[in-house]
């Protein structure tokens, strides 16, 4: 079965999307998919099996699994468990790339980027150890989370792995695939994002036919070219209504939104809430009221 991609909402004023979630089955809420973002994820309560890659094996609490850009995987919680916890952190791959770590006090990381970009399995001391991590950063908001986050990428590059998860081929066959066409696929929307983008014309930049290029793209992210598009530009509306004072409407303009209607109503689809009220939110979650 091919992964799908899984359009991950960094919200604007942030860099690590902190995800801490409870369910019957971990794979009812994320089937086997792929994004761009690096993942760390701990396991906190539940036991079955974790794909990863060209790697399949148990997974039970405490573990810990760092995994690269792109690499498909999920968890399959067993049939028996019925409360399955776990703690996830995302962030983009450009804060591994930024100003930070080009300073010789973080040339650790690098191998540690590498290394994910394989799935990094770790257990035991170690886990336990990057688990109160995880835990640090998620605790805290502003700079003090940014230096929790990067004490957390320290002791993951100091700690030893217990395990590499995913094969060198298929590490290798899975990067050429990614930074092919879907890869131009997902620059092009980024870069016109308030333009009235047609399937067609994303379909001529690829070198496709507009049916050929339908087919491609919902077997390779399973979703529609349409809806994919409509979650990128609610995705840059939320980064503009938290970080701008612009007018909703001049941003539902700027995320190619000509009519308003059509934006609150995609808006809503999606966050299930209205620009507004989302604003007001995270307006109020941030003065701590």
């Amino acid at each position: 079965m091919k992964p799908t991609l899984e359009n991950v909402a960094i919200e604007g004023d942030h860099s690590i999307k902190v995800l801490h979630y409870s369910c019957a089955a971990f794979q009812e809420n994320h089937g086997w998919h792929f994004h761009p973002e690096f993942e760390l994820s701990l396991i906190l309560k539940g036991h079955g099996k974790r794909l990863v890659g060209d790697s399949i094996e148990r997974f039970q609490p405490g573990d810990v699994v760092f995994v690269g850009p792109n690499i498909p995987h999920c968890w399959i919680s067993d049939d028996t468990e019925r409360r399955n916890e776990m703690m996830v952190l995302q962030f983009n791959e450009d804060l591994l790339r930024g100003p930070l770590m080009t300073l010789p006090e973080a040339q650790a990381i690098s191998p540690l980027i590498l290394q994910a970009k394989r799935g990094s399995f770790y257990a035991g001391e170690s886990a336990a150890a990057i688990a109160e991590a995880m835990y640090q950063v998620e605790s805290k908001v502003g700079l003090t989370r940014l230096a929790r986050f990067v004490e957390l990428l320290d002791l993951l590059a100091s700690r030893p792995l217990s395990q590499t998860l995913v094969g060198e081929m298929y590490a290798a066959d899975n990067t050429q695939f990614n930074s092919g066409r879907l890869a131009k696929v997902m620059q092009f929307v980024k870069e016109r994002l308030s333009d009235d983008i047609k399937q067609r014309d994303v379909a001529d930049h690829v070198c496709m036919t507009p049916q050929s290029f339908s087919r491609f793209f919902k077997a390779t992210t399973g979703r529609t070219f349409v809806s994919f598009l409509n979650s990128m530009r609610i995705t840059e509306a939320c980064r503009l209504l938290v970080n701008s004072k612009s007018d909703i409407l001049d941003i539902s303009i700027a995320c190619g939104y000509a009519n308003p209607s059509n934006f609150n109503r995609r808006f809503v689809e999606i966050k299930a809430c209205t620009p507004s009220q989302y604003r007001k939110a995270r307006r109020t979650a941030d003065s701590g009221h």
